[in-house]
């Protein structure tokens, strides 16, 4: 080797010099060209930086690449384990430090693992039925419920992934990114470590990152992977692999916890998890020439909400430390940055082809019928993400996720890849509230089993309601279209009586009956239905002062109805509206004992002011238009939490009303709801508009807690009579099929 280094020195001494080489003086010469080639020798060596696992506590990484920097050291290879996957490839595009603070401190990290659709991202025909369920559970071929295999699915995570990555789809690669980059993932079948060179940058970070329990395994190319961690959390070897002689190591994840920290789930997990972390761990760490390690006791895996303190004392720790760096430094002599050729700014992509993974039930072209994107034509990467986003709101699929995959010149051809969301599901229902107390209920959801793009919902009720009630519905188009439904449902309700606002005697009613209509859908506008109906009404005697004879009736018609509706939320809604309107009519004597008009509707908006809280107002309005008394067989039921708050629920009924609300709201931390505000109210006998009684008013003050197990809403009213209400609901406290019903 030096023989040859020699030769080499010779060959670029020019003749002139060869010949007087004798002299002292270019003895020394050659004594000092010898040590400079010897110094590039050394200086020829290749540093790897290994980036280890541990959730949130791993944008400390960028903290420390920030000091880094500023002391010129920069790395030839990068290897990355989960979290560190994530940073070290982002990174290997060629992104600074501070660009990744920039980047990692924009998302909402918390947002990425929610799998929740929200209401206002819904087709307005699934706005049909209001929420349900506190626990869904998915229904295998026997009809089996199955327990999930995570808290999180991680589409979201997927989709932002691949907008942070997708210029990287230019490379197929890894070695010719700015700078070689390698990261692992754990097979689940088999346990061993997998490593990833090539391919699409985000399907290998995501793999990476597929914290076991918490994000479901990641399914590619027919295996399955969790985290990179679970193998091997700091990946040296693969660095030694790549070629790098000396390796920097930032190890972020938690140690192990003591008995008076492994308390809960998530800590029993986060132990069981860095069990297998710490034993990997010891097999590696002296194979690092420098090793940081940054002071973050006081994080959690799970404390996305603290991303700039965490990185904040990454960088602390590594200007702690700066004599050991710098003396690393010093020893390895690298301090220029690699050469960066790479378009990380690319984010136009011309599609010459479209293809669907992972479809069992649903075709090519209707998956990209929901997505909308056309071939020869160009797009960026939040236009494909945000395809991908309308499609998984259709509330078909479980994941729906793009790749980029470069076939020539500025061309490339876009894979979706998708898993289906089972076809046949399992909600379980608890409700308690002041009048109904406890309520019990299974909610059966059937989407495009019956027959394609039809969707049955079956809920059985028992409690202080006892109902069955099933609806179905086919749709013939999307998002726009026109669709029809059949409705049979059978109910038991307590109705009281009051004289005074004090319960005077209370009665059974059981009404049982089918309702089918035919309407038209609007993607983002309204859904209007005609509708044909009958049911009959047996009223009998419960527990009373005055006894009622038992009554039987029969009622049928046919109405007309509307909706439309944009809340953001529709238990704790801050922004949107929502507008209802029904028309119902039974005319004719040969079939409905009671002849009657009646309309009634409702109209609320909800807008935020400044982000701090939002001013809402509603109207009310229902009238049995020019019914006699004597046709009136059931007055609307008008008071309680979700009318008039001056007074119990049933505690005022009316043929005539009509309810006018104002107040402020606001969502806290997007989990504490508060609401206060006035309402007035009148109702009558006749008409309200030519003879209304007196306006009534009251005052109330709400509370929520918003959760997608057992929300949870408080309110507090006084009247002015100085009379205190209170409403308590907990669960899912709606009629589910409050659309459906005549």
């Amino acid at each position: 080797m030096l023989n040859l280094k020699t030769q080499q020195i010779q060959n670029l001494i020019p003749e002139k010099v060869l010949f007087n080489f004798q002299s002292a003086t270019m003895k020394k010469l050659y004594v000092l060209l010898m040590l400079f080639f010897f110094i590039n020798i050394l200086a020829g060596e290749k540093l790897g930086y290994a980036l280890s696992g541990g959730g949130a506590r791993g944008f400390a990484h960028i903290g420390v690449l920030k000091v880094l920097e500023e002391e010129g050291i920069h790395p030839d290879y990068i290897a990355g384990t989960s979290i560190g996957a994530v940073i070290g490839g982002l990174y290997a595009m060629g992104y600074s430090a501070t660009e990744l603070e920039d980047m990692c401190l924009k998302l909402n990290w918390n947002e990425l693992t929610r799998d929740t659709h929200q209401r206002k991202d819904l087709y307005i025909g699934q706005k049909r039925w209001t929420p349900y369920g506190n626990a869904v559970f998915e229904l295998n071929e026997s009809w089996v419920p199955q327990l999930p295999s995570s808290v999180f699915v991680g589409n979201n995570l997927n989709l932002e992934l691949f907008k942070l990555t997708a210029s990287a789809s230019q490379i197929q690669n890894f070695n010719e990114l700015p700078v070689p980059f390698i990261c692992n993932a754990t097979d689940l079948l088999t346990g061993e470590g997998v490593t990833f060179t090539e391919g699409s940058l985000m399907q290998a970070v995501r793999a990476s990152i597929s914290i076991p329990s918490l994000f479901e395994p990641f399914e590619l190319n027919g295996h399955y992977y969790i985290d990179g961690g679970v193998s091997q959390n700091m990946p040296i070897d693969l660095l030694h692999k790549m070629g790098a002689d000396k390796v920097l190591g930032i190890k972020v994840n938690s140690t192990l916890r003591d008995m008076d920290r492994v308390n809960n789930l998530v800590e029993i997990l986060d132990q069981t998890i860095n069990i297998g972390i710490t034993r990997n761990l010891k097999e590696h760490l002296d194979e690092c020439e420098l090793l940081i390690e940054p002071e973050l006791t006081q994080f959690v895996s799970t404390d996305y909400q603290h991303l700039q303190d965490i990185i904040a004392a990454g960088e602390e720790s590594a200007r702690k430390t700066i004599d050991q760096i710098r003396a690393f430094k010093n020893e390895f002599y690298r301090s220029s940055p690699p050469q960066n050729t790479f378009n990380k700014g690319l984010n136009s992509f011309y599609i010459t082809q479209i293809r669907v993974q992972g479809n069992k039930n649903i075709s090519p072209s209707k998956v990209r019928e929901y997505l909308g994107l056309e071939v020869g034509k160009t797009y960026s990467s939040e236009e494909i993400a945000n395809a991908c986003i309308n499609a998984w709101n259709s509330q078909v699929f479980k994941i729906i996720y793009p790749v980029l995959e470069k076939t020539e010149e500025d061309r490339y051809n876009l894979i979706i890849y998708i898993k289906e969301r089972e076809r046949k599901h399992l909600a379980v229902n608890m409700v308690y509230n002041n009048e109904d107390k406890l309520m019990a209920g299974l909610v059966l959801s059937l989407n495009n089993y019956l027959l394609k793009n039809s969707r049955l919902l079956a809920e059985l009720k028992l409690g202080g309601r006892n109902e069955l009630n099933v609806d179905y519905v086919k749709n013939f188009g999307e998002q726009w279209g026109a669709y029809y439904r059949l409705f049979p449902y059978v109910g038991e309700k307590t109705i009281y009586n009051y004289s005074d606002h004090h319960k005077t005697n209370s009665f059974k009613s059981t009404e049982f009956g089918i309702n089918s209509g035919v309407g038209v859908f609007a993607k983002d506008l309204a859904i209007a239905e005609f509708f044909v109906y009958t049911d009959q009404t047996n009223l009998h005697s419960d527990i009373s002062l005055t006894p009622l004879l038992p009554e039987s009736s029969i009622v049928s018609g046919f109405g007309i109805k509307g909706y439309h509706e944009s809340l953001d939320d529709f238990v704790f809604p801050t922004s949107g509206a929502r507008v209802f309107g029904k028309f119902n009519f039974a005319r004719y004597s040969e079939i409905s004992d009671f002849i009657y008009s009646c309309f009634q509707g409702k109209a609320e908006f909800y807008v935020p002011v400044r982000n701090i809280f939002s001013v809402h107002s509603s109207i009310s309005y229902g009238s049995y238009l020019n019914s006699t008394e004597h046709d009136i067989l059931d007055p609307f039921v008008i008071s309680g939490i979700d009318g008039f708050r001056g007074y119990s629920r049933y505690e005022i009924s009316a043929p005539h009303y009509q309810i006018l609300s104002f107040g402020f709201s606001s969502l806290l931390k997007n989990r504490y709801f508060i609401d206060a505000g006035m309402q007035s109210m009148r109702c009558s006998e006749k008409d309200v508009w030519g003879n209304a009684e007196n306006w009534e008013y009251c005052g109330y003050l709400g509370l929520g807690y918003k959760s997608s197990i057992l929300p949870a809403k408080l309110y507090v009213s006084l009247n002015e009579n100085n009379t205190i209400h209170s409403f308590l609901s907990i669960g899912y406290d709606f009629d589910i099929f409050f659309f459906s019903r005549r």
